[in-house]
């Protein structure tokens, strides 16, 4: 088989799933691998005949970098993370094991293998604190593990290219959502709670977030492991656009067909942590990479709501 060669790490996961779809129908694509534990391999169920399964952990140094060496690949896509809720010390740990130790991993696995480009998938939680628009070059101001875990990859990941050379590009998604998006995001935790007629208690809803579709963020990592003058970059990738979540919910609510009155907007108090403006610039990503967002937030959440009303009438 000819073609580039992939390997992919977080295959498993929300945007993983729709990278693979991606790649598999990618003509400069030959071979696929994925490095995954076994228990995400059920989300694979429905590609698994086309690619490769490394059974690995990216903290097992050792079993990673036999296994990344026999397979010698062109490009790699690390989606693998984790994302800890708490602000405890496990949650400091868990996060920084897995974000930076398994990407550590990842990177001294590859030393002799001379990529095309290693894209990493960071995140918008990495400028914590910082003023809205995030730009890529302000300083970061992570405010909880998972952003300070991202925060620490990023600057070991680009010092590797300026160290050695190695073709790393980060990308910084904002709030990926769509078909298949995980249970514990806000959309997916309002959608299923209108389908099912259930009441749904949020915030006052004031708080801006910019929504950014599973494709968009699919078409960017390819986008930015095929250009040369990404190497060494950091990108923003989002919409552009921040909207409230009560328009958001309520949106939601009229694709669904549900009235705004189980919509409890204001039940739940605000988390004193949290920003309330949330949006990136994307112009470096537009110049850079070619790259721009296409599908916007109404046909996007029309999309989702569709995807999840299908999978609520399977359950019945």
């Amino acid at each position: 088989m000819t073609g580039k060669r992939i390997l992919v790490t977080g295959a498993g996961g929300f945007i993983g799933t729709h990278l693979l779809d991606r790649l598999a129908g990618e003509v400069e694509v030959g071979e696929i691998a994925v490095v995954i534990r076994g228990k995400g391999l059920s989300a694979l169920a429905r590609v698994m005949c086309k690619i490769q399964i490394i059974e690995a952990d990216i903290l097992d140094y050792q079993r990673l970098s036999n296994e990344i060496s026999k397979f010698y690949p062109d490009m790699i896509f690390h989606l693998a993370g984790t994302r800890p809720r708490s602000r405890s010390w496990g949650a400091i740990q868990q996060a920084y094991q897995t974000n930076l130790t398994g990407t550590m991993n990842l990177l001294r696995s590859v030393q002799e293998i001379p990529c095309q480009s290693i894209v990493l998938v960071g995140s918008t939680a990495e400028y914590g604190r910082g003023s809205a628009p995030y730009q890529e070059s302000q300083p970061l101001q992570p405010s909880d593990p998972y952003g300070a875990s991202k925060a620490a990859a990023t600057t070991l990941a680009v010092l590797t290219y300026q160290l050695f050379n190695y073709p790393v590009i980060v990308l910084r998604p904002t709030l990926v959502y769509g078909p298949g998006q995980n249970d514990d995001c806000f959309m997916s935790q309002l959608i299923r709670s209108l389908l099912s007629g259930r009441h749904f208690s949020m915030t006052g809803g004031e708080q801006y977030r910019d929504f950014i579709y599973v494709s968009d963020v699919v078409e960017a990592l390819w986008h930015a492991a095929n250009n040369p003058r990404a190497l060494g970059e950091i990108f923003n990738i989002g919409s552009g656009k921040s909207y409230p979540l009560r328009e958001v919910a309520r949106m939601i609510a009229d694709f669904i067909g549900q009235p705004d009155d189980l919509l409890k907007i204001g039940a739940l108090p605000y988390n004193k942590e949290e920003q309330f403006a949330y949006c990136v610039d994307i112009n470096r990503a537009k110049q850079v990479l070619n790259w721009q967002p296409k599908i916007m937030l109404r046909e996007g959440i029309k999309a989702t709501v569709d995807w999840f009303r299908r999978q609520h009438l399977k359950n019945f």
